[in-house]
Parts: C-alpha cells; structure tokens; sequence
C-alpha cells in the first residue's frame, strides 16, 4: 500500500511540476502562404540556453522543410551572429537551443529547404532582458 501511494505522490508532484513551469513566449512571421511559428519552452533571459520549438506551415497546413538553419542576430549590433542548427522531429518539428548573449531586442533569420525551393523568414521583435536584476542608483 505504501509504495502504491509513494508512486501516486510523485506522479501528483511531477505533473504540478509541469504545470507550474512557464512556458516562453511564441513568435509567428508570414511569407505569402508559408508560415513559421517559434515556440520557446521557457520566458526569455540572457545567457541562458532556451530550448526552441519550430514549425512551419503552408496554407495553415504543416509543411515539411529540411535543413533548417536559425541565424540569432542583434539588429543595430556589428558582431558575429549565432547559427544554430535545428534537429528535425518525428512530428514534423524542429528543435534547436537559442542562447541570447545579452538582453536587448534581438531578431531570429530562419532559413530552410521545402519540396518547392529555399525558405527563410524574419522574426523580430523579439525582446530579452537582463538575467541579473537592474542596478539602482541613488543620488
């Protein structure tokens, strides 16, 4: 009896665990028919790996691109940008870890390759802010 209620109890902490996690926020852009949807797993904060969920569609229906390639950028900024690779999912997903260097509005260029040719789209307004708290200055 007590290990079926020991099981019972971590199943209840798990899911409250899960429940009480925030999810990140969602980001969409529109290219014509073609749409792209990302999707972070938590909310934003510098120097911190977030993962990312992507999603294409065309026409509202999902659509299959391959080699998809996120080009982290800081518009306004002249430094290297990040490019990583996204890992493509069973249920027609991509997964990739984004890392925002550093608080501030950022951008994200997804590029890909779909059945009918290259894709990309532009992301922006994507805003990051300071994984420490902000300083206050008194006079």
């Amino acid at each position: 009896m007590r290990k079926h209620c020991r099981v019972w109890l971590t199943c209840i902490i798990a899911v409250l665990l899960m429940a009480c996690t925030p999810e990140g926020p969602t980001f969409a852009a529109q290219n014509g028919t073609l749409r792209v949807t990302v999707s972070f797993a938590q909310p934003l904060v510098a120097n911190l790996s977030v993962p990312t969920r992507i999603r294409f569609y065309d026409n509202d229906q999902p659509l299959v691109v391959r080699n998809v390639v996120c080009d982290l950028q800081m518009p306004g900024m002249v430094m290297g940008s990040m490019r990583p690779i996204a890992d493509a999912q069973s249920d027609g997903s991509h997964l990739v870890n984004v890392l925002f260097t550093m608080d501030g509005e950022w951008s994200i260029i997804i590029t890909g390759e779909s059945d009918n040719g290259p894709i990309r789209f532009y992301v922006e307004d994507i805003f990051v802010p300071s994984s420490q708290p902000t300083p206050t200055t008194t006079q």
